[in-house]
This record gives C-alpha cells, structure tokens and sequence, in this order.
C-alpha cells in the first residue's frame, strides 16, 4: 500500500541531508514523501539541489525572543495539525531541528505513527522531549542513550555514492595527481570559521607540497582562498562554497579536517578516511565532541577542541599524520570498522515501506 510520508527536519544539512536520501529512497519504493522545515534560505537551497521536485512545506516561522516560544509552539501546531489531516499523511518522520516539535505534537494528538532519527551519539533536545511520543528511535551512531526498547541502531541515511568510487577515479575526476598528498577540509553545509581562518594558515606552515580541497560554506570562500594565496605553489588549494560530489572528494583525501556532525562523522565511517574534528564549541551537551569520541575510540581520528585550536598546534597536529601515510591509512581502516550496514534499507524495512505493496507502518 503506498504510503505517505512527512519527512520534517530544521536546523543545519545534517539534519536536512538524511530526509533527503530517505525521501529519495521512499520514493524509489512507491510511496509519496513530502517535507516539512522552517523554510528558511538555506533549507531551501540544498532541497533544490538535491530533491527540487520534493513537495516541500515550512511551519509558521520561530524567530522572534525565547518568551514567544510557547505561542508560537501552539501556532506551528494548529497549523501542523492541519497540514497533515489535509494531505492524509500515515507517519512522520523527523530528523530533527526545532519544527519537529510541533510536527511531532500534531502527529500524537492525530494518531499519526511518530519515527525519530537521532544522527547523533548524544540526542539533542527536539528528539529528547519527542521520545517518549515515537514508535521507534533510530540513531545513527553508538551512544549511551539508547536505554529504550524503540530503539533501534541502523546508522545514518547517507548519499548513495559514498564509498563506491575509489581513490584513482576520484583524482582522475578532480585533475589531481595521483600521488599527491590530499587533504579535504569542511565546516559542514554552513562552513565553520574556526576551520576557514585557522586550517589554511595551519596548512602552509607545515611547509609540505600539498592539495586541498577547502569547503568553506557560502559566502566565505573569496576570504578563504586569498588565506591560501600566500602559499607560493607548495598549497595548491581548490576553495568553493559547497560541493555536490562529496563522495569524490572524500574518496581523493589523504585525510580529513572537519567538525563533527553526526552526519559527517558516519561519511567518514563508510568512505574510511582519517580525520582530525573540531568540534563545534557550543552544543550545551557537546554533541559533536561525543560524536568524535566514537571514531577516536576506534583509533580513526584525532580531536582538536576549539579552545585550544592556534595555527602552531594544528599545524604540528598536521605535519605529524602528513609524515606518516602508513598511520593514515590504518585510522581510515578502522573507520571503516565503525561502519554499519545500509542504514536506508534497515529503517524502510522497519517501518514497513521497503516497498508499496508491503503495506506501511502502523
């Protein structure tokens, strides 16, 4: 039976990303996927770019002072209410990000079947006060919070491209030289300042013939890639705002710099590549540093937190892992290990959408 879907998700590409490749995957089954955000100009970029033939729908907007929150919960909620009752949506699914809440309330107080994926080792806040509503809890890396019995590890939805091409093709594809020394260094969908004004200079003063591909989030790459000018052809850098052929790109890198989104750190797992995380400094439960702590467990990357990030200790950090390809490859190949299985197929299966004629989920 086809079904239809709400797929809602706020916030950064890492929550948006996986709806995305779960949409794509549900429709490729039969059903009818539809999107719910906040509608904001970033949100509204990436569905463009990857799925622009998604219906895609945005909650009553949440700016505005911390005191307006609880009216604009109830508003977001009426109004979720009604968007489902009207397109007769079977289930909701949320990745996350502040219009889940309310998507999440509607779907309970309808009867509507609630799923939650959590990319994260720690659950943020959203899916937190969502739990105790959903049928089932998927997350996407290892964490201690997975005490209920909804819960469910499967890993993250990711591009399907990820780890299928191989690091000849990459180069080839991307003119680089196959024996160059690579590093692939990005901020996550909105970039991140600390990686763009620290990573290049921390680059050329470790003084080794280098490629890097630098994403650094729309509107920072003129910034960023005069930062590498100065480099009298030992960097040869390659700056762009964003990148739609990241499995490429992480298939060419000798090593990865980057923070650590949920979302992120599972690419690194199923490319296999080793990295050096910043975590992003401000999560209150520090997400993206537990996040990290899953792959430096395993021996697959190195943690750099933001307080204590110079352009002297990371390019030590740097110039020690560059010197030692053999150490490299072994931390991308216990990446690797950290990896599940298809995390698309183990949530469809799941919840009962594998295919439209397997009936949906109740």
């Amino acid at each position: 039976m086809v079904q239809r879907v709400c797929l809602v998700s706020g916030g950064t590409g890492g929550h948006l990303m996986p709806a995305l490749v779960l949409a794509r995957a549900m429709r490729t089954c039969g059903h009818e996927p539809m999107l719910v955000t906040e509608g904001r100009a970033v949100e509204r970029e990436l569905v463009a770019r990857e799925l622009p033939d998604l219906p895609e729908m945005a909650l009553p907007s949440s700016r505005g002072s911390r005191f307006a929150l609880p009216f604009w919960l109830l508003r977001a909620t009426v109004a979720a209410r009604r968007l489902l009752r009207e397109r007769a949506v079977d289930c909701v699914v949320s990745t996350g990000g502040r219009p889940s809440v309310p998507m999440g309330l509607a779907a309970k107080s309808l009867g509507v079947p609630l799923y939650l994926l959590e990319q994260n080792a720690v659950t943020g806040r959203a899916n937190r006060f969502l739990q105790p509503l959903a049928q089932r809890i998927y997350h996407g890396l290892p964490s201690n919070d997975r005490a209920s019995a909804r819960s469910l590890l499967t890993g993250t939805p990711l591009r399907p491209g990820l780890g299928r091409i191989d690091r000849r093709s990459a180069r080839e594809q991307l003119e680089l030289p196959q024996d160059a020394t690579v590093v692939l260094v990005t901020g996550g969908s909105q970039g991140a300042r600390a990686l763009n004004e620290t990573v290049p200079a921390a680059l050329l003063r470790t003084g080794r013939p280098l490629h890097v591909l630098h994403l650094s989030g729309l509107g920072n790459d003129a910034a960023v890639r005069a930062a590498y000018s100065s480099g009298a052809g030992r960097v040869v850098a390659n700056v762009r705002p964003v990148a739609l052929d990241m499995d490429r790109l992480f298939a060419a890198a000798d090593l990865v710099v980057c923070r650590g989104g949920g979302t992120t750190v599972a690419e690194l797992c199923v490319v296999g590549r080793p990295a050096v995380i910043v975590p992003y400094p401000h999560h209150r439960d520090q997400q993206q540093l537990r996040n990290a702590e899953v792959l430096v467990r395993a021996g697959a990357a190195m943690v750099v937190e933001e307080s204590e990030l110079t352009v002297e200790s990371l390019a030590q950090l740097l110039d020690a892992l560059l010197v030692d390809p053999e150490r490299l490859q072994a931390m991308g190949r216990a990446a690797l290990c950290v990896a599940g299985g298809n995390a698309v197929a183990a949530i469809l299966h799941d919840m009962g959408l594998s295919s439209a004629g397997t009936g949906g989920a109740s």
